[in-house]
């Protein structure tokens, strides 16, 4: 995603860009706005433009290797978090990135709501579970396969519950070359 195709936000992008133009990209940061505000859509922009092979001052190329495959959601280096609808205790996102990637590339600026329609889970209740927590863990510990960073984006991290605890340790000291962004 580029920062040009999110609406508004001007000041946000810019402040965005001088941190990887300075070279103070922090290993966590924090996209919050009220639902339909792009959050979620401004942290892939934001993790796109830091892995971008060719980025102007303004923007991520968008056409070379690494901005293609973060336009498909497939980039290696780029893993999401988010909830699901757990049928069995051992479940983690990866079982749903297929329906993800569907439903996120088809309205960047997504809710619960859409998602849940997404997944057909009806009035089922979702979260992010410990088996998802220790798959995150796993993921990061990996080196960046193609790009500098390898990126974790968690989208409504408030469901966690107890389980997020499991992460404090790696979200205080994370592995060299990762970001977190929620």
């Amino acid at each position: 995603m580029l920062f040009s195709e999110i609406v508004g936000q001007k000041e946000i992008k810019q402040q965005l860009i001088q941190t990887v133009a300075e070279q103070r990209v922090s290993h966590a940061r924090l996209f919050l706005g009220p639902e339909g505000s792009g959050s979620l859509a401004l942290a892939l922009a934001y993790a796109q433009y830091v892995s971008c092979e060719n980025r102007s001052p303004e923007d991520s190329c968008g056409v070379c290797a690494s901005c293609r495959k973060y336009s498909r959601l497939i980039h290696p280096d780029l893993h999401f978090s988010y909830p699901f609808f757990a049928k069995k205790p051992d479940e983690t996102a990866l079982n749903f990135i297929q329906e993800w990637r569907e439903a996120f590339l088809k309205n960047p600026y997504l809710n619960l709501d859409e998602w849940r329609h997404q997944l057909d889970a009806e009035n089922k209740q979702a979260n992010i579970n410990i088996a998802e927590c220790h798959q995150i863990i796993r993921k990061l510990s990996l080196k960046p396969f193609e790009s500098e960073y390898k990126v974790l984006i968690m989208w409504l991290p408030e469901y966690l519950d107890k389980e997020g605890n499991a992460l404090l340790k790696v979200i205080e000291e994370p592995p060299q070359k990762t970001l977190f962004y929620w």
